[in-house]
């Protein structure tokens, strides 16, 4: 199976999921990481592990509808060229924009989406007008993004906790929380979730 693993970092992707990549490569699947990045050492961190890297365009503590659109349509460019079966996005701004770019880029064929959110992002931190009407913006992108998932793991129950008060997630959208796995247990926690693995 085709699979993209898109993260808002690759070198934060390298240092944090460089093993569940591995994994996903060992088990035989064509696995291609999207994240922005810098320099030969990045490229080359991924092709040790066997994976293919992309580059995307990414501004991740801001929101700038120019930008913003940029990285969706660039997103749904590769995505329509790699037409991986299973996506998963790690990240505020990879999880909107690659969850909906997944369901643009070819419409009609079979495929997983599926999000890691591992927090509730830069647009909920502000405070007075600017940070309401960030978090305004904010919101019906996240309820977007999390329709067009098939199922979104949280890394820990406080961030499940507040996106369900903020009313984003469907009743029908599939959810599970990492912090739940036994500790040095996430890779196979997120294996299973995606329905790699059979379940513990």
């Amino acid at each position: 199976m085709k699979i993209a693993i898109i993260h808002e970092s690759a070198e934060i992707l390298l240092a944090e999921y460089g093993s569940l990549l591995s994994s996903l490569a060992g088990m035989g699947h064509a696995v291609n990481a999207l994240a922005p990045g810098s320099g030969p050492d990045t490229a080359a961190g991924f092709e040790a592990l066997d994976v293919e890297y992309a580059m995307y365009p990414l501004a991740p503590r801001s929101l700038a509808p120019v930008g913003d659109m940029g990285t969706l349509l660039h997103l749904k460019q590769v995505l329509y060229r790699v037409r991986p079966g299973l996506i998963l996005s790690v990240g505020s701004k990879p999880v909107v924009y690659g969850s909906l770019a997944a369901r643009m880029a070819w419409v009609g064929e079979e495929k997983k989406v599926f999000a890691l959110v591992d927090g509730p992002g830069f647009a909920f931190e502000g405070t007075g007008l600017t940070g309401r009407l960030l978090a305004g913006l904010a919101k019906p992108m996240f309820r977007a993004a999390f329709k067009s998932c098939d199922a979104v793991c949280f890394r820990s129950t406080g961030v499940e906790s507040f996106f369900r008060e903020l009313g984003v997630l469907g009743p029908g959208t599939g959810t599970e929380v990492l912090d739940r796995a036994a500790p040095g247990m996430r890779d196979r926690a997120l294996l299973a979730f995606m329905g790699m693995i059979t379940a513990d």
